[in-house]
């Protein structure tokens, strides 16, 4: 006998009648055939995947913005023109402040329109305070980290730190 009728007998074995049986047709007990393992292979490859370029592992969300714990470069330090802010009973503070850029952001671009920012949030923060409360060293600090929260959030990250250039009360 030939390779080739042996494969053909042992392909598909003659039924009780003499013919061929289907191919494709398996016994119950049959475990042969196509595998599982492939498709469960490409779903776990699709899935880590699209969690690496999706989720960059699962940390904070994207709207949290980036994760980086590498202080900003710093830049150009912009200069407000100091104001006049009235206080609590009859008092006024005239101050003035210097606000610390991060690298790529130009002074003289910043100092053209985007003071008007500051000078909002300064109005807004110290108008009608107890001059007692920020006179002294404690109320000048407090003062200074609540500015900067809030300047780093109007100005969406591009001023790193505040500086008094004045700072006179009466």
């Amino acid at each position: 006998m030939s390779d080739t009728m042996v494969a053909e007998e042992t392909a598909a074995p003659a039924g009780a009648d003499g013919k061929k049986g289907k191919k494709g047709k398996k016994d119950k007990g049959d475990k042969g055939g196509k595998s599982n393992l492939v498709p469960a292979i490409v779903i776990m490859i699709g899935l880590l995947g699209g969690g690496y370029f999706m989720g960059q592992g699962g940390g904070e969300s994207a709207a949290a913005g980036p994760t980086t714990t590498e202080a900003p470069v710093l830049g150009e330090i912009a200069t407000v023109e100091p104001i006049n802010i009235n206080l609590a009973d009859g008092h006024f503070l005239r101050i003035g402040v210097s606000l610390q850029l991060i690298e790529g952001v130009l002074k003289a671009d910043f100092e053209k329109g985007e003071t008007t920012k500051a000078n909002d949030v300064l109005i807004a923060e110290l108008g009608g305070s107890d001059m007692n409360a920020i006179s002294t060293p404690d109320g000048r600090e407090k003062v200074k980290k609540e500015l900067v929260k809030k300047l780093k959030k109007i100005y969406e990250g591009d001023v790193t730190d505040v500086y008094f250039t004045d700072f006179v009360m009466q």
